[in-house]
């Protein structure tokens, strides 16, 4: 039935069409019939959901608007002049965490509320429904990636990305189209993670800064420059540290017009390569470069990749607890009420030229062309074991790659260093095998290097169950701890000092304690009283432990791998970390993507 004496006023007050321009508009409209309204959304819905181009939640909103009979939700709403402007705020604010304003497609609403103060019946009811859906995405789409991000680690970063996602048991994506309670949630939702709100005003920051001039060094055909070769770069190196804040204006004239890369310049370029966990060796090459010549731009989008990060796996758990980020090779122990940190190495990451590497074993499906990734995985776990005196079992891709050619040499390589070869774990001879015959991408053998000194995987080693078969373990290479680039390893994580980490983890044990672990090791205990009788006890070193023995941790011990290349001191100062397996541009692409 049409309502003959209905008037509806559309649009009134003030309507914001840009950050400065104010539209007004007023309209009222007779004759206008609010049954008209459900078969106009049902129909711009059929059309809506098949959009494959950009990311919406058509598909949700159909079956919400079906169970309401296809009846507008935000008529009302979109007569308010202040919940526009809350909608517009949102819209213009989301960018100071790490979203895009275009993704929600505020524009698109406003310029189908300005067409609609334009129209008459019946374009209006078409107008109108389209605006009521756009405002539905809108809002859960916005709710989605402010609560659990944009887009989906495991998409962006494969099957080398565990980490569990956060639970968010109020979360309902559907919750905010209850009219009273929609808009509220939207503007006062923020992640828990102390690090959001800190990543979330550098944001800010970064949009905020004055656009000023920023010296790109231009290094084509250089490959490599070290400190006292000769260059025509060397003012723009001075340029662009003090553009940086790393070295003071003064160098700016005296590098004017140096043809030398000076030790002296190198000495800034060393401090800013250890403050981004770069090897402090003054070589200006592809990894120094980077970051040297990271714009504007390129910030931003590293504080939107941590955000989004954050959105991902924002969640502590309960303490104490064991954190390594990856890219700062660092391990933490969470206790209650303190942390403590020390050096780690990690993986090496992939081989130079992965992808294209990657084409060509696709199809030669070739032992020798598959190419090497050697990514620290990151995964969440809780430690089981800590197990003395380990052996390694070698994975057969160093077994392939890195053993076979010693092997075939020499089988006498393997006594030399320790290592047992194993057929259906039975011990075999090695010199028994005719190695030339095996190809090295299929060794139907085991290879394992027994407990001691030089076993690869020191004295201690630190077991948790993960998909990867990687772990925490000690290492007789000592040196690799004073690289500042310490991604070295295969894959698992060499710690620096077992034996605090080993106190750390089994701070909780009641069986067989620390302590008692520290007296297998030959070590004395921290107990006074059975440090006392240890020194005194003329047959404390027999019970000193020499074979393999694993030590049960009686207590939940959660260790989890992060990646955050921006991390923040105790005053809150932020420290931007070389992005050593090259994560962030994989997540801001995602995130970017329509």
């Amino acid at each position: 039935m049409r309502h003959k004496t209905l008037k509806m006023l559309v649009l009134t007050g003030m309507l914001a069409v840009s950050c400065n321009e104010k539209l007004k508009i007023e309209e009222i409209v007779a004759d206008f019939d609010p049954s008209e309204m459900p078969a106009k959304i049902e129909q711009e819905l059929s059309i809506l959901k098949s959009d494959t181009l950009h990311t919406h939640y058509f598909d949700t909103l159909t079956e919400y608007y079906r169970k309401n009979d296809f009846k507008p939700l935000w008529m009302n709403e979109l007569q308010d002049s202040a919940f526009r402007d809350a909608i517009q705020k949102l819209s213009d604010s989301c960018v100071y965490e790490g979203l895009k304003r275009e993704h929600y497609q505020t524009d698109t609403l406003i310029a189908l509320l300005k067409k609609a103060q334009k129209q008459k019946l019946p374009e209006m009811y078409q107008t109108l429904a389209l605006a009521d859906l756009y405002l539905s995405n809108f809002m859960i789409a916005m709710w989605h990636d402010k609560v659990l991000g944009r887009t989906d680690p495991r998409e962006v970063l494969g099957m080398k990305y565990t980490l569990p996602f956060p639970s968010h048991p109020e979360f309902r994506l559907l919750d905010v189209l209850h009219k009273d309670s929609g808009l509220f949630r939207l503007r006062h939702y923020k992640p828990a993670h102390p690090d959001f709100e800190k990543l979330r005003q550098l944001l800010k920051t970064a949009y905020g800064a004055t656009e000023g001039r920023e010296t790109m060094i231009d290094t084509a055909g250089i490959r490599k420059l070290k400190p006292g070769d000769s260059t025509l770069i060397a003012g723009q190196i001075a340029n662009r540290l003090v553009e940086l804040g790393l070295a003071p204006d003064s160098i700016i004239q005296m590098y004017a017009q140096e043809k030398v890369y000076t030790r002296h310049l190198s000495e800034f370029v060393k401090a800013f390569q250890r403050s981004s966990n770069l090897s402090d060796d003054a070589i200006i090459g592809k990894s120094t470069l980077k970051i040297l010549n990271a714009s504007r731009n390129d910030k931003i989008d590293e504080i939107r990749a941590n955000i989004e990060r954050i959105r991902w796996f924002g969640t502590e758990p309960p303490k104490p607890y064991v954190m390594v980020n990856i890219p700062e090779f660092m391990l933490y122990m969470h206790w209650p009420d303190s942390v403590k940190s020390m050096p780690v190495c990690v993986g090496q990451g992939k081989e130079r030229y992965y992808d294209q590497k990657l084409k060509k074993y696709v199809v030669s499906k070739s032992y020798i062309d598959k190419p090497m990734n050697h990514e620290t995985p990151q995964i969440y776990s809780n430690i089981d074991y800590v197990i003395l005196n380990p052996t390694w079992t070698v994975p057969s891709s160093i077994v392939g790659r890195e053993m076979y050619a010693h092997i075939v040499r020499d089988p006498g390589y393997l006594h030399r260093n320790n290592y047992q070869v194993l057929k259906n774990g039975v011990v075999v001879n090695p010199y028994s095998i005719n190695w030339r015959r095996l190809k090295p991408g299929n060794i139907p053998y085991t290879i394992r290097q027994n407990a001691g000194d030089d076993n690869s995987l020191g004295k201690i080693k630190f077991t948790f169950k993960n998909p990867f078969d990687v772990y925490l373990h000690d290492t007789p290479l000592k040196s690799k701890f004073k690289l500042n680039n310490r991604a070295v390893s295969h894959g698992c994580v060499r710690v620096q000092s077992p034996v605090d980490l080993t106190g750390f983890v089994l701070q909780q044990n009641t069986r067989i304690t620390y302590d008692d672990v520290l007296i297998m090791m030959g070590m004395s205990p921290l107990d006074t009283s059975r440090a006392r009788k240890w020194r005194e006890d003329s047959s404390s070193y027999k019970k000193v432990v020499k074979k393999t023995h694993p030590v049960k941790v009686e207590q939940k011990m959660t260790v989890f791998f992060d990646y955050k290349t921006i991390v923040f001191d105790a005053t809150g100062i932020p420290r931007f970390i070389f992005d050593v397996y090259d994560k962030n541009r994989q997540i801001v692409d995602a995130m970017n993507r329509p």
